[in-house]
């Protein structure tokens, strides 16, 4: 099972889809179902939650072998390195 986060999103969508395709296992994360349902038709499991709520991203990755993320930077920070914690 690989959980991918954002999969409602084109990335994320796109991912959850070749590994599908390949016959992967695929736990679907996003906040909307409406728009994972295209997921869901082809196989993955499908969970909709916040990315900023622990409890929900702890029960997704619960049995993953592998989890990807793919997050966007605060357009805000004036110091990329120190947002992601490398400065």
């Amino acid at each position: 099972m690989i959980t991918v986060m954002g999969a409602s999103g084109h990335t994320g969508r796109r991912v959850a889809e070749l590994l599908l395709g390949f016959g992967e296992k695929v736990r679907a994360l996003g906040r909307s179902k409406e728009k994972l349902a295209r997921l869901e038709t082809k196989g993955a499991e499908v969970q909709t939650g916040d990315a900023a709520d622990v409890r929900f991203l702890a029960s997704a990755f619960r049995g993953a072998e592998g989890v990807f993320t793919l997050l966007r930077p605060d357009s805000r920070s004036t110091d990329y390195r120190a947002l992601q914690g490398s400065g």
